[in-house]
């Protein structure tokens, strides 16, 4: 009987996230469609350089790709058993700043710094294609909350070994508004997402923390200057290390 029960509450989880994974991302590209559509819009009556112009069509005809890409993920983990969770080699560098190129595209008015920082040049984790999903999230959410004119975000990458096993450590460092201590704990659960005093982070987060479970990662959050929240925050995510993908860059 327990079995059967570990079984629906593990189809639960799955099609909970995928749920609110598949609402939120549509979001953002309407978002960005719509942005676009409006800067293009105010080019067109300013009759200002047709090259730009051309860039915003092709961004929203990027975003239409993105949505279907989107679909069809949901259908095919939709149709997956229970256990089957399709994780592949993934490199992180390039997943990241397609996240980030993203990101840029969602707030085109934002004065936005987002630097990498590590000794390597490739790293390959067990994922798929939804690893962009944290990424994209994580970084939405230091731009969203933050009130400084320069927002500034740094990845910074490397690896370490916790018992004999080698993970991949991505940090995102934010100057945001930062979390105090009696939310660190709740921020990744779904029912602070619910909650009307969670100000709408807590919607991304809870989809960050359910992807990280099912790539068998970990994730927390920490302050960026230790004793002080207000100073940003620093989102600490733990993948499992694919050993034979790890290239350093050359001195």
């Amino acid at each position: 009987m327990q079995d059967v029960e570990n079984v629906y509450q593990d189809a639960f989880y799955k099609a909970n996230c995928l749920n609110g994974l598949f609402i939120h991302d549509i979001s953002n590209l309407f978002q960005i469609i719509s942005n676009s559509i409006e800067l293009c819009e105010t080019l067109i009556k300013e009759e200002e350089n047709k090259e730009e112009v051309t860039e915003y069509f092709q961004m929203i005809a990027q975003q239409l790709n993105r949505g279907k890409k989107l679909i069809r993920n949901a259908r095919n983990i939709s149709e997956l058993d229970e256990y089957e969770i399709p994780l592949e080699s993934v490199e992180v560098f390039s997943i990241l700043r397609s996240a980030i190129n993203f990101t840029r595209i969602s707030f085109p008015k934002k004065n936005i710094t987002i630097d990498i920082v590590s000794d390597y040049g490739s790293l390959n984790v067990m994922a798929n294609e939804l690893l962009s999903e944290i990424f994209e999230n994580i970084i939405i959410n230091s731009i969203k909350y933050n009130r400084n004119k320069v927002i500034q975000v740094e990845v910074v990458i490397s690896v370490i070994d916790i018992y004999y096993k080698n993970y991949v450590k991505i940090e995102f460092k934010d100057n945001g508004i930062g979390i105090d201590d009696a939310r660190k704990e709740i921020i990744f659960q779904e029912t602070h997402m619910k909650s009307r005093d969670s100000k709408g982070m807590g919607i991304g987060l809870s989809l960050v923390a359910k992807l990280t479970k099912l790539y068998n990662g970990k994730i927390c959050v920490e302050n960026r200057i230790k004793e002080d929240y207000k100073k940003g925050s620093n989102f600490v995510i733990l993948f499992p290390l694919e050993k034979k993908k790890m290239v350093l860059i050359d001195d």
